[in-house]
């Protein structure tokens, strides 16, 4: 689902470390996650206008569910977006980032029902 919004906005491939990350990590959060991050130096490839599109693309049957926050930098250029989408047991969150060095942009989605399962498990784990 991530890798097919971000390639219909033209954003950079899914970075290939963070497609296997889940498959090997140790932690058990990581079964209920999955994850993007597109990384470019060239604004021309991901810049803030590829970051909202993604998150138009989203709202596109999901909800938005905190307000869009943006932060410029001190050029006035935005610098930051994020926002929270939820829909049906699921959660993504959106963060892209943006300098004159490199820009990226990271997708996590999750299914909540899975977390509160996890979490819940290490509680018990953890009071005994």
């Amino acid at each position: 689902m991530l890798d097919g919004i971000t390639k219909d906005v033209g954003a950079p491939p899914n970075h290939p470390g963070v497609a296997s990350r889940s498959e090997t990590s140790d932690n058990p959060l990581a079964a209920c996650f999955v994850d993007y991050k597109g990384v470019a130096k060239a604004a021309s490839t991901l810049n803030v206008d590829r970051a909202r599109a993604v998150a138009a693309a989203l709202t596109g049957g999901w909800t938005e569910a905190k307000e869009r926050d943006e932060y410029e930098a001190p050029d006035d250029t935005v610098a930051v977006v994020r926002a929270v989408f939820k829909k049906r047991g699921w959660t993504v969150v959106m963060d892209y980032r943006g300098s004159s060095l490199s820009r990226t942009l990271s997708l996590s989605a999750f299914e909540d029902s899975c977390v509160t399962k996890v979490q819940a498990a290490e509680d018990t784990a953890s009071s005994n």
